[in-house]
């Protein structure tokens, strides 16, 4: 695992996330007009509330869209857990002329395009999100 630096704004919001959720996230970045938060495993449903409560005090106070998914140490689960409720038929890892490329196929082309979206926004999150835990892994790719 790399090392992990934040700013203040950054801080600020980790900070604010533990006083409405009661949980310490595990890790927290703004991509573009989103925060994104990593709730320790298993906490996810704690950190959202009862019916989105946390999350929709977070947004109103925070002026953002907020993003809150569990944590994996492994990349596959890191994936699954960004594409929730959706669920791949498969991720793997293959080994490209000395390339490590993650693959994720879905069982219906729906569920594909609500990854790759018009700009692929949520495509461009989740390698920026693959890269910043394991930077070994070059590309990913969508596959049907």
């Amino acid at each position: 695992m790399t090392t992990l630096k934040y700013d203040l704004e950054v801080l600020g919001y980790m900070n604010y996330f533990k006083r409405v959720t009661k949980l310490n996230p595990k890790d927290c970045f703004t991509a573009g007009e989103s925060i994104v938060f990593f709730a320790p495993e298993g906490k996810a449903g704690l950190a959202i509330g009862k019916n989105g409560q946390n999350v929709a005090l977070l947004q109103d106070k925070l002026k953002k869209n907020i993003k809150v998914m569990e944590f994996g140490d492994d990349a596959e689960k890191l994936i699954a857990n960004y594409v929730f409720p959706l669920k791949p038929a498969s991720i793997s890892i293959s080994e490209r002329s000395g390339k490590r490329i993650i693959e994720i196929k879905f069982n219906y082309p729906r569920e594909r395009r609500s990854l790759l979206a018009n700009t692929q926004t949520k495509l461009k999150q989740l390698k920026t999100i693959v890269n910043r835990y394991h930077p070994e892994i070059a590309d990913l790719r969508v596959l049907q």
